[in-house]
């Protein structure tokens, strides 16, 4: 029983360092847009990687890889987007893009 115990105890220690790891591997973007009924999705970009994030009332946030990312902001109502370019994310860091205005 003791040694089941200590096993299962082992196996639990080794997938908490594995997620841990992954964790620090990655960085954040995120960001608050302004008015938050106006966006319709938050597209971040990295060569032929993508990640698709909404925003949930204003706010939006992705965890991505390590990299040069460039965040597109698609609008419901207009044609144009708006583009942050050269957001170079690092292992374990947060960019913060702050309020992103979407309309005049």
């Amino acid at each position: 029983m003791r040694k089941a115990f200590l096993e299962l105890m082992t196996i639990v220690l080794i997938i908490i360092i594995i997620h841990t790891t992954r964790i620090l591997r990655t960085g954040f973007i995120n960001g608050k847009l302004y008015p938050a009924n106006q966006a319709e999705s938050i597209l971040a970009i990295n060569g032929s990687d993508s990640v698709r994030a909404f925003s949930k009332n204003g706010y939006f946030g992705m965890k991505l890889r390590p990299g040069v990312w460039k965040v597109v902001v698609s609008m419901k109502t207009q044609a144009n987007s708006v583009v942050r370019e050269n957001l170079e994310v690092n292992e374990g860091q947060n960019i913060n893009l702050g309020e992103i205005k979407l309309s005049d």
